[in-house]
């Protein structure tokens, strides 16, 4: 069975039109690298702003 973890992350963006926002949150999920982690919150930030740039994002365990 795979091991979960509890996570924060926190990913900023840049949108097309100059405009800066900031995604956070919680939650439990599978424990993996930080890379893996990292490039999973970024993927679903971009996913909620399409043409959006990553201008940086954190994660850690909780």
């Amino acid at each position: 069975m795979p091991k979960n973890a509890r996570y924060e992350a926190e990913v900023d963006l840049e949108l097309s039109d100059g405009t800066r926002v900031t995604y956070r949150g919680d939650g439990v999920g599978p424990d993996e690298s930080g890379d893996q982690l990292l490039d999973g919150v970024e993927q679903a930030a971009l996913a909620e702003e399409p043409g959006a740039r990553v201008i940086s994002s954190r994660a850690r365990r909780a």
